[in-house]
């Protein structure tokens, strides 16, 4: 039996997961939680850990990304795989780097789920034709990086940068904010800019978003 977690804040989501999973006869969900912090304090109590956790990237309270990580620090042995409506390449590769062993979106068949679930469990990795074709030419495994990566690394000062940089804050105030110099945010927002080839505050808080690193429930 491979023993399931889910963590998706919408209650229909998982509950239709749960059902889709569960229809093959060995897969079980044991664990539900509606957020990545949830998440980890279900798998602080858990008896048993699951084998895979089926991680959704924006969630209030503690979002895909850092979900990954602290699974990666603390609960290694659980194979995660993001499953989420962000299909942005940065997102994709991103959850790839930090831990994530496969990546489905959720516009895909949804049989897929279970597929990608015994694939990860036997094989430790699943890629979806679509994401393969997308992103990955050849060999999808990609060296771990410390920060947000896709086409371009970025540093956790400029992912910090970017998402109050989607917020009403000036910039004198996301300054006081980050605990930096006026001048050092204006270099987070001009070395962002030449990094992904755009061009104003409003193009980059849409990157935020379309890639998972702003909340969309806030």
């Amino acid at each position: 039996m491979i023993t399931v977690a889910l963590a998706d804040d919408h209650l229909v989501t998982r509950a239709g997961i749960k059902t889709i999973l569960q229809l093959h006869k060995l897969i079980k969900v044991e664990i539900e939680a509606s957020n990545g912090i949830e998440l980890l304090d279900c798998l602080s109590r858990a008896s048993t850990l699951p084998d895979v956790a089926i991680v959704d990237i924006n969630m209030p309270k503690m979002n895909g990304f850092d979900t990954v990580k602290e699974m990666q620090k603390y609960y290694p042995s659980v194979k995660i795989i993001a499953f989420s409506l962000i299909f942005e390449e940065d997102a994709v590769i991103n959850m790839i780097t930090l831990g994530a062993c496969g990546y489905i979106s959720k516009t895909a068949d949804p049989l897929l789920l279970s597929e990608a679930v015994i694939a990860v469990y036997e094989k430790g990795f699943y890629l979806g034709e679509l994401v393969k074709k997308e992103y990955f030419d050849t060999d999808p495994t990609v060296k771990r990086r410390p920060a947000f990566t896709g086409k371009q690394l970025l540093t956790q000062k400029e992912v910090a940068f970017i998402k109050l940089a989607a917020t009403n804050l000036n910039y004198k105030e996301i300054a006081d904010r980050m605990e930096v110099s006026p001048k050092t945010v204006e270099n987070y927002r001009d070395s962002l800019f030449m990094k992904l080839e755009i061009k104003n505050r409003a193009a980059l808080a849409l990157y935020g978003f379309k890639n998972g690193l702003v909340d969309l429930s806030s």
